[in-house]
């Protein structure tokens, strides 16, 4: 099996943001684990039964001033670790993901959440990288799981609270990604063409995973994405003072795609789409779900809207998911993506309670039908 994830890896390897000689290349479709491979992913890892949320919560974070952060350099040994790491739990195959996860300098442990009874494999730094905190829906339990993950890289920056972890719980997701360190951890700039400066000042950091390719959460998502095409959230907040007046909350939705409008702002009573939208794409799903919960005036969705100035939304995950299919090559380090998918969806919010994002997720992404996946909110 070792060898089949590494083989399957060379294949798929163009399609992850990294440069690659022109050629075709054909992704296998995702893969499910047989009855007997769930059956070995149960008993392959250490087991804790804990409360997930609370013990995710006492993970190592590294400060601003803490740390430091360790690149890791796309492509390398450790970096590839990551990336088959992703393969082999998409594969079912628990061995391989154990045997990955150490390469990677990671412990990997299954969870068993107290309070919803569902498994997790998690991945937890042993090395003090601070590349990430990863959680994956233990593989016996994915085709059940709403086809969804949640990217968190501005923990400790835009977003102060732990409102991700819940999220992941509340919706039965795939996965969960969330930087360990604080993106202005770092003064190195990035090296990569993510546009402005961001909110450290100067250049983009080698810390902000949203603006690097060289790190763990990205060689994870690329093998992540490279056989299982869900929707793919980056979840950030924003500080409250951003909020319109009149609006309880706010809530900034973006496809991730840097095209723009080319249309003059207008009024937001009167905010017009500047073309017609896909109501089938989850996105737009979200979108209508919470408008209906909140003021029209108080969501905004961008590129689609005329008026939606919102934060700067390019970031390497975004290039990786819009990227098209027919790219031969593709780097999402310094090349920008025009383009949408209709997978990637950026959420920036202040101030929104989590029960409308719970029920406005769970409307865009569903569950599989005749899902039994265990969640402590319905």
């Amino acid at each position: 099996m070792l060898h089949r994830v590494w083989m399957t890896a060379l294949v798929v390897l163009a399609t992850s943001g990294c440069p690659a000689p022109s050629q075709t290349i054909s992704t296998p479709p995702p893969a499910h684990p047989t009855s007997s491979q769930a059956a070995a992913s149960a008993s392959c890892l250490p087991q804790r039964h804990v409360d997930l949320v609370e013990y995710l919560r006492q993970q190592p974070f590294a400060a601003r001033d803490g740390g430091p952060f360790v690149s890791v350099s796309r492509g390398s040994p450790r970096w590839m670790a990551a990336y088959n790491a992703a393969l082999s739990w998409q594969l079912g195959d628990c061995g391989s993901f154990a045997l990955f996860a150490d390469q990677m300098g990671y412990q990997a442990e299954e969870v068993i959440d107290t309070v919803t009874g569902s498994h997790h494999f998690v991945l937890s730094e042993r090395a003090s990288r601070y590349n990430g905190l990863f959680v994956l829906r233990a593989p016996s339990e994915l085709p059940q799981a709403r086809p969804l993950t949640l990217t968190v890289p501005h923990r400790g920056l835009d977003l102060p609270d732990d409102r991700a972890l819940l999220l992941y719980r509340e919706l039965g997701a795939l996965g969960l990604l969330q930087n360990t360190a604080h993106p202005c951890n770092l003064a190195t700039c990035s090296g990569c063409s993510t546009t402005g400066g961001g909110a450290c000042g100067g250049c983009r950091r080698a810390s902000d995973e949203a603006s690097s390719v060289d790190h763990l959460m990205f060689a994870l998502l690329s093998g992540m994405d490279a056989m299982n095409k869900a929707v793919r959230v980056e979840l950030h907040g924003t500080p409250s003072d951003t909020t319109p007046p009149g609006c309880p909350s706010w809530i900034h939705l973006s496809s991730g795609s840097t095209r723009k409008s080319d249309s003059p702002p207008s009024p937001p009573a009167h905010r017009l789409s500047l073309a017609p939208v896909n109501e089938a794409l989850p996105a737009a799903r979200l979108w209508r779900a919470l408008e209906r919960t909140l003021q029209p005036r108080c969501v905004c969705f961008r590129p689609y809207e005329t008026d939606c100035s919102g934060p700067d939304v390019d970031s390497v995950f975004a290039r990786l998911i819009n990227h098209p299919a027919s790219a031969a090559a593709f780097d999402a380090c310094s090349t920008a993506v025009t383009a949408e998918s209709g997978r990637f969806l950026r959420i920036d919010t202040a101030k929104l309670p989590l029960e409308p994002l719970i029920a406005g997720l769970s409307e865009a992404v569903p569950l599989p039908i005749q899902s039994t996946i265990s969640t402590s909110r319905q």
